[in-house]
């Protein structure tokens, strides 16, 4: 009953109402509005860079850059296109295994979170600051690097598009997926039914991973957690079966965010199958 009277609050104020309202349930951005904060941040993780990416009207991307080596560049990199709620600092411990292979990350704030220029997030400006990072990187890298596109959580949808509009240009070696969704709307009626759904639905986010993971280029690594409450893993599954071939399944008994704490060893030598299979990819 509260939510269905929300739902006929949120009517009676109007469309532009409902959509930032969504936007902000959906998305909730943890900008850093201190600089000196951020700063703070960083000095905590001298081996961790950050740059910025400049877009149109003078609004720009932040990026960090954590590498394998301190001092050293890896021939086979990742972009880390993070999820919701956390900004990339905050998603740091994830990069761990990561770099354990060999691998520099790149992690990428949109607009809204981190220090990156504030504003409400919505879909299209997630995916044009991807976009324009990943022009960025390659343009700084040069054509001998090879890049893996990793996306956790709402991140997967990101990766997924990116890696669309990529494909067949051999760009990238690797997609590898943490966490995926097929859909809002999908992660809402599996944690809220028909009224979840219609609540995600009011607005116009999708972030739709099932219309563009068909179109990729394998191979694909999906990795999931049993225990995962946000995005259960029968989500991750149908993602799964979306996906072309070859493509991985990696399933351990974690939750959403924690797949890194993996003590079995699955998790790292996930990591160090990709970098493998990257080195011996053709640039």
């Amino acid at each position: 009953m509260v939510l269905a009277a929300l739902l006929l609050m949120l009517g009676l104020q109007g469309c532009a109402t409902v959509d930032a309202w969504s936007r902000m349930k959906v998305y909730r951005p943890t900008p850093v509005s201190d600089p000196a904060a951020w700063q703070a941040l960083l000095a905590q993780r001298p081996e961790v860079s950050s740059s910025e990416v400049p877009l149109a009207g003078g609004e720009q991307v932040t990026v960090l850059r954590v590498p394998s080596v301190s001092g050293q560049s890896s021939a086979v990199r990742v972009l880390y296109l993070h999820g919701t709620f956390r900004h990339a600092f905050q998603n740091l411990p994830k990069v761990a295994p990561m770099r354990a292979a060999g691998l520099d990350v790149y992690l990428p704030d949109y607009r809204g979170w981190g220090v990156s220029s504030p504003r409400l997030p919505d879909e299209a400006s997630i995916h044009a600051d991807a976009w324009a990072v990943w022009q960025a990187l390659r343009q700084q890298a040069g054509p001998s690097v090879r890049w893996i596109i990793y996306g956790h959580s709402m991140g997967t949808a990101v990766a997924a598009r990116l890696a669309n509009r990529l494909a067949g240009q051999r760009a990238y070696c690797a997609l590898v997926l943490e966490s995926a969704l097929t859909s809002f709307s999908d992660v809402a009626d599996a944690s809220a039914g028909w009224l979840g759904r219609s609540l995600v639905d009011l607005g116009d986010q999708r972030m739709a991973l099932s219309e563009d993971i068909g179109g990729v280029d394998p191979p694909v690594w999906f990795i999931h957690g049993t225990r995962d409450r946000t995005v259960p893993p029968d989500i991750g599954r149908r993602a799964f079966e979306l996906a072309p071939q070859p493509r991985h399944w990696l399933e351990l008994p974690l939750g959403h965010s924690n797949l890194q704490q993996d003590e079995s060893g699955a998790y790292a030598q996930l990591w160090r199958d990709v970098a493998a299979h990257c080195a011996r990819a053709q640039p």
